[in-house]
């Protein structure tokens, strides 16, 4: 997160940007309790021995895992 940089004196202007940034960032956090909606992104999930697996699912509703690697 990057917020505006303070300014001396109190700037409604600055404060307002300041607030912009921070609800943005907070809408993309998950929430307790909320559903996980993953859109463009993937899924991917740490193995105990650290391998990471990435999870799909088809049009069928077939759930996957194949083996992922950063990049």
């Amino acid at each position: 997160m990057n917020l505006p940089k303070a300014t001396p004196q109190y700037d409604a202007t600055n404060e307002a940007q300041t607030r912009s940034v921070i609800e943005r960032e907070d809408a993309r956090n998950l929430k307790k309790g909320g559903n996980i909606l993953v859109g463009k992104g993937a899924l991917v999930l740490t193995a105990p021995n650290g391998s990471l697996w990435q999870i799909t699912v088809s049009n069928a509703g077939v759930v996957s895992a194949t083996a992922f690697t950063l990049p």
